[in-house]
């Protein structure tokens, strides 16, 4: 048997314990490090807190990124969503199915992961824990040192790649252990404990419903910029991004290239990215948004237009309310 394995890796404490105590008994990892779509698709994942964390115990990290396959998931997963559009435990089974995958490529016999029974409500309750390595195709391979004492040995104990006796019987929400392991370790720097993904959040997941109900033919920079700006909805047909912020402004202007329509102010104010058809009525809102949020003065009242064909455009006399983009805003 093959005396190496994949290490699903987060940056978390319990990832980065959970690869230093078999790196400390000799065995070989790669750990993968998956990107969920909120992330900028020019992004750096080496210029990321995970990958320097990952120094610390001279772990060979590979980044995956998530595209159309994992939100398919999302959108109808199995075993439901949470309060919002997290899919928990049909997320852990993607990442451990991809690593399943991975093993002969690899050359690896085992997949382990920084798991502890009791810790998380959904996917990391023992029932669920074993129905997660049932439905990922790794049964009996699936090692999580930090509780494996609570848990049948895997393959990879059976046949000695992995010392049992030098793994862990660690379980519920307390930190205390995980803490005092790090000090033994000599792992200093280490991310706090997360309140949840995105898929978690009110806001974001309004935004993923949205352009999985309004927009079948998404890219993966549409799902980044979820994350980005106020978004609004004026009909099944169009959505809209405004920018909140010179930051934001520079994040649009980068991706303008994918949309539909792009408009810029000749004034202090947000760009606009538009996606789907727009109509008089509906080109009017959005020009009235970037007014809305903008500042023009008399000297300064045209918006350029610079997708899909280039025009100047003067600001609408139209006025249209607050309450309004309340009610269209996502």
């Amino acid at each position: 048997m093959n005396q190496r394995g994949i290490l699903l890796y987060s940056g978390g404490l319990d990832s980065l314990l959970a690869g230093k105590v078999l790196l400390e008994q000799g065995v070989e990892l790669v750990g993968y490090h998956f990107i969920l779509p909120f992330v900028a698709p020019d992004a750096d994942p080496e210029s990321f807190i995970p990958s320097k964390l990952a120094k610390q115990i001279n772990l060979p990290l590979k980044h995956i990124r998530l595209g159309r396959d994992y939100m398919a998931m999302v959108q109808n997963p199995p075993h439901g969503h949470g309060k919002q559009m997290n899919p928990c435990i049909d997320c852990k089974i993607f990442f451990l199915r991809y690593a399943a995958q991975s093993l002969e490529a690899e050359k690896a016999s085992f997949v382990a992961t920084g798991e502890v029974i009791g810790q998380r409500p959904m996917s990391q309750m023992r029932h669920m824990m074993r129905h997660i390595e049932k439905e990922s195709g790794l049964e009996g391979k699936l090692l999580r040192p930090l509780c494996a004492k609570k848990l049948p040995a895997t393959e990879a104990e059976k046949t000695g790649i992995v010392d049992r006796e030098r793994l862990f019987d660690i379980s519920g929400r307390g930190r205390t252990r995980q803490m005092e392991l790090a000090r033994q370790f000599g792992i200093t720097e280490y991310q706090s404990p997360a309140g949840g993904c995105l898929f978690t959040d009110v806001k974001i997941s309004a935004r993923v419903r949205d352009i999985l109900n309004f927009h079948s033919g998404f890219s993966m920079t549409d799902v980044y910029l979820l994350t980005v700006g106020r978004h609004f909805r004026p009909g099944k047909n169009v959505k809209f991004i405004i920018a909140r912020n010179e930051k934001e402004n520079e994040e649009l202007l980068k991706y303008k290239h994918e949309a539909d329509f792009f408009f810029e102010p000749q004034f202090k104010g947000p760009c606009a990215f538009v996606r789907g058809i727009l109509d008089e009525e509906t080109m009017n809102m959005v020009l009235a948004a970037i007014v809305r949020y903008g500042k023009p003065d008399d000297n300064h009242r045209f918006i350029e237009q610079s997708k899909p064909g280039k025009a100047i455009i003067p600001i609408p006399d139209d006025h249209i309310s607050d309450e309004h983009f309340r009610k269209i805003m996502i």
